[in-house]
């Protein structure tokens, strides 16, 4: 251990005097270790800093706002979760399993060790594929992130409000930066690494790393054991099993406890970005945007740039949702008089939720319906609206939707790829029985900054969700007046508390 410290030492000096006099994370990444061994500059070292070191006072308003309403979505959309299918198999073993109380499963009184906390919480947050996306990357963020912040404040106690909120936005920002960082410009589920885990294990480390006080050395040392956990791949989201609901939890969980492992001395690789064997060589081939990972940082947050989802479904599906249901209020259509409907879309979106066609039209499960355009717009179409009565076993079985599912069409169009990354554009071309054809393209989905949601849909969706988990509307009223004024809780562990139902 006094040899690994003496090798983080070497920067010590040279960091202390930066951070007098700039802030730490101004420092360039070092282009890798040296071959024998010697500590040298990571970009790690940077992201660690930025961490540990921004204040509640440092954020700007728009990122406090955006952070609160990221925080409540998170919140809201996991509360239903705990009996959604693969998250009860998952609550009923850690609590067979048990250990030492320690955070609180949200909504409810039971508490577990914290990294079995951390792994549930996360898990519910993404179950529902109803929380919200950074488009660039398709990183799901907020999914790690926040429930980390609040299991590791339970294990702590005393973190305030004004903490959680700066923990939580500069690690969405710091796990945002790292997933575009990667491969620039081109789709992860292409490659076919799920940025999620993938970039998860490390933004949970950081932020636990802060709210447990740590120092840069084990911030570091964190990241480095979490690097050594990471994984994630799209194969979940693509053959829609279970594994999708559980990626967040899996990197919650090893950033818990390598956080607490590095808080007792227990260090990994400090190369963990630019090593020789580190992330970008190793999982990116050495393709990397230094710009995307450290450019304007503290002063541009990834945040207000994160869209909440308005569908619990995939993100990329949202642009055929939103191109149905502007036709079928538009011109008034009929599921009866629907012959057929074609889905056009770009390769990423058609190898998720186009393809096979077979499949796609008859989703087996839950999760397999929320990966499927053909589910989507057929339900888009039949009820007029997509919510998360559309993804229960009950519904799956509704013969009127089967059938209109075997209308879809799924079409691959290179042109329909948007070009800053993200989700891609679609075209829906419905086709009646009297010859009429209606089509629409969309290429922003409601919820994108250039599409935002309202203040009453976002409103709209806190309630469905917390109806669905069975809170009664006062007790979650007065958990949304909590988490929007959130600054002023002296303790967030009252705050997990007061969400039990």
């Amino acid at each position: 251990m006094n040899v690994t410290r003496r090798r983080f030492a070497q920067l010590s000096g040279l960091l202390a005097a930066g951070w007098a006099a700039s802030p730490a994370w101004a420092l360039s990444p070092a282009k890798a270790a040296a071959p024998d061994g010697r500590r040298t500059a990571d970009a790690i070292d940077t992201l660690a800093d930025y961490c540990l070191n921004t204040r509640y006072e440092d954020l700007p308003a728009e990122v406090i706002a955006v952070t609160k309403s990221q925080i409540l979505d998170t919140v809201a959309v996991a509360l239903p979760a705990l009996d959604a299918d693969g998250i009860r198999q998952l609550y009923a073993w850690s609590k067979e399993t048990g250990g030492r109380q320690e955070s609180r499963v949200l909504g409810t009184a039971v508490r577990l060790p914290a990294e079995q906390a951390a792994r549930l919480n996360a898990s519910m947050a993404a179950a529902l594929e109803f929380d919200d996306t950074y488009e660039p990357s398709l990183m799901h963020a907020s999914c790690v992130t926040i429930p980390v912040a609040l299991t590791v404040a339970d294990l702590a106690g005393g973190i305030d409000g004004k903490t959680l909120i700066a923990a939580v936005a500069a690690g969405t920002d710091a796990a945002c930066r790292l997933s575009r960082a990667g491969s620039p410009g081109v789709s992860p589920f292409v490659v076919g690494w799920d940025p999620t885990p993938m970039y998860g294990f490390l933004a949970a480390s950081l932020v636990a790393a802060r709210l447990l006080g740590l120092t840069r050395e084990q911030a570091v040392a964190a990241a480095g054991l979490a690097y050594h956990q990471l994984s994630g791949n799209a194969q979940a989201s693509i053959d829609g099993t279970h594994a999708k609901r559980l990626g967040a939890g899996f990197a919650s969980y090893g950033g818990v406890m390598s956080a607490r492992l590095a808080q007792r001395g227990v260090f990994g690789s400090p190369h963990v970005l630019d090593g020789v064997k580190g992330l970008f060589r190793q999982y990116h081939g050495g393709r990397v945007s230094e710009e995307a990972l450290l450019a304007d940082l503290g002063s541009h947050y990834a945040g207000p740039e994160i869209a909440p989802k308005p569908y619990p479904c995939c993100r990329g599906g949202h642009v055929a949702i939103d191109a149905a249901l502007d036709l079928v209020r538009s011109h008034d259509i009929r599921p009866a008089a629907v012959d057929h409907v074609r889905i056009y879309s770009p390769p990423a979106e058609m190898m998720l939720l186009g393809a096979p066609l077979e499949k796609k039209q008859r989703p087996r499960s839950i999760v397999e319906a929320q990966f499927s355009n053909p589910w989507m717009v057929a339900a888009a179409i039949q009820d007029r609206e997509v919510s998360l009565r559309h993804f229960t076993v009950q519904a799956l079985g509704r013969p009127d939707l089967q059938a209109l599912a075997q209308r879809m069409r799924t079409i691959e169009d290179n042109t329909l790829v948007r070009p800053d990354g993200g989700p891609g554009f679609v075209r829906v071309e419905v086709y009646l029985r009297d010859g009429k054809m209606h089509g629409k393209q969309v290429n922003y989905a409601k919820g994108d900054p250039k599409n935002p949601m309202s203040a009453e849909e976002s409103r709209k969706k806190f309630y469905e969700c917390t109806d669905a988990a069975g809170m009664k509307r006062g007790q979650a009223a007065r958990v949304m007046d909590r988490i929007l004024a959130l600054e002023t809780e002296k303790d967030v562990s009252a705050l997990n508390a007061a969400m039990a139902i």
